[in-house]
């Protein structure tokens, strides 16, 4: 449309051009004062009809932005439609969780954070890791209970006085942890060596690890809830996988002793089943 608009302009001025060629020569003063008075006569003109060229272009302008628009919105809807889908599923799947839960009598876990304790030694040995907290069994304490900071796991409580308990730390070389790789949830064993830098073992045939693949509890053994920061894969190789571990075991100060269970559901009366797993079913 701008095209149109600039050709007629074009040739316009042209033609007046050449007239004012042939004529200026002859009398100056009529040709300057026909030029003015042309130059009035078809400016506003010119305007007049470069108004619905202006208007057609702005027109166009808009049935593209519509377009624009539109394309917008169906890509949305069509991204909606896929989010309630995917919800549907969720649903569904929670649904489903739930009755087989029912069906197998698996309760949910439930942990207990039994009591705060300050680290007052170390064993400060190669051979042995382990520190010393001033809790015991006159606060709750008991063998065997999971201790944790607010960054990862610490180890477990292995001896056990009426107001302090010692606590073997995850790197000492007879600490034993399950765990998982949090991406696919593949189950491994955190084996301490005495060292900073626990190993993770059988990990399954096939299975493949990397370094910066995040470590987490997995919660087998009934001792460390499940999902904690354990820590992150830092070298892959012959000699095994080295994990550094989330909590600076090298400096405790503050840490949480915890206590984890599973709370089962009340087992279906014998008389009942059939009828249960029919109404789980319905």
């Amino acid at each position: 449309m701008k095209e149109v608009r600039y050709r007629f302009s074009t040739g316009f001025f042209i033609t007046l051009s050449l007239a004012l060629l042939l004529f200026g020569n002859k009398n100056a003063t009529v040709v300057q004062e026909a030029r003015s008075t042309l130059i009035d006569v078809f400016v506003p003109v010119l305007d007049v009809v470069s108004r619905p060229i202006e208007a057609v272009d702005s027109a166009f302008g808009w049935v593209q932005q519509v377009a624009i628009v539109f394309s917008e919105n169906k890509r949305l809807r069509e991204e909606n439609a896929k989010l309630k889908n995917d919800r549907i599923k969720a649903s569904q799947l929670a649904i489903d969780n739930q009755r087989l839960k029912k069906l197998l009598n698996v309760g949910e876990g439930q942990v207990n954070t039994i009591a705060a304790a300050r680290v007052v030694a170390d064993s400060d040995s190669p051979f042995f890791k382990s520190v010393l907290i001033n809790r015991g069994t006159s606060d709750g304490i008991a063998k065997g209970q999971a201790v944790i900071t607010e960054n990862g796991i610490v180890g477990r409580t292995i001896t056990v006085g009426n107001s302090s308990a010692r606590v073997l730390l995850a790197t000492d070389i007879n600490s034993r942890i399950p765990v998982k790789l949090a991406s696919r949830g593949i189950n491994m064993i955190l084996e301490g060596d005495n060292s900073a830098y626990p190993k993770v073992t059988f990990l399954p045939l096939g299975e493949e690890i990397a370094v910066g693949d995040l470590i987490l509890t997995s919660g087998y053994g009934m001792v460390f809830p499940p999902d904690l920061p354990v820590g992150q894969v830092i070298e892959v190789d012959e000699k095994g996988i080295k994990i550094k571990l989330s909590g600076e075991l090298h400096n405790l100060n503050y840490v949480s002793i915890v206590g984890y269970e599973i709370i089962r559901n009340q087992l279906t009366q014998p008389g009942r089943a059939g009828t249960a797993l029919q109404e789980d079913q319905n």
